[in-house]
């Protein structure tokens, strides 16, 4: 499934129930049994970037058992789901009105997502898990202020700081999040 554009594909492996199967490991097993492979299962129905796919996940209720990996070890893949929240929020945030608040918003704040990103975001040595929490909260607060300062000053500053990233895709993200961001006044 790795990097396939293959929507029916993942479409109907959601549909019978691969996606629950996951989830549940996530959200019951201890997390020291749940390897990177076992996380890439789930990693590669998010990517390639699809709306109609990320509404599929949204109705199972992802973000709770993405959220308690970044309590895993392995910083990989506690990076990594957050990758894959972005990934989610990334196909809502192109694939609805881009003047709206974002689609997804609730769920995650719901889920206490939003406070978790930003936890990651400061606890992390590694840019890249910087990078991704940063790209998330960015999206995810689309039309809608920052109200928290510190969240505000320190992910719109980092998005700054990162502007001019050399892979293609990342910097794709980081502009949607700084977009995103530019539309909440």
């Amino acid at each position: 499934m790795k990097n396939r554009k293959d929507e029916q594909l993942r479409e109907k492996l959601i549909k019978v129930g691969t996606i629950d199967g996951l989830l549940k490991i996530f959200s019951s097993w201890d997390l020291n049994l749940i390897t990177y492979d076992i996380f890439l299962a789930f990693f590669n129905f998010t990517y390639p970037y699809s709306f109609p796919i990320s509404q599929l996940l949204i109705e199972k209720k992802p973000f709770p058992s993405l959220l308690r990996l970044f309590d895993h070890t392995n910083e990989s893949i506690s990076t990594e789901a957050c990758n894959s929240i972005v990934n989610i929020l990334y196909a809502g945030a192109i694939g609805t009105d881009p003047k709206s608040i974002h689609p997804y918003y609730e769920d995650l704040q719901q889920s206490g997502g939003i406070e978790k990103i930003f936890q990651l975001f400061k606890r992390s040595q590694k840019e890249r898990s910087k990078n991704v929490s940063a790209k998330c909260l960015g999206i995810v607060f689309r039309a809608r202020e920052i109200t928290d300062p510190e969240m505000k000053v320190k992910i719109i500053s980092h998005l700054k700081s990162i502007f001019n990233h050399e892979d293609e895709e990342t910097l794709s993200e980081e502009k949607l999040a700084l977009i995103c961001l530019s539309q909440n006044s």
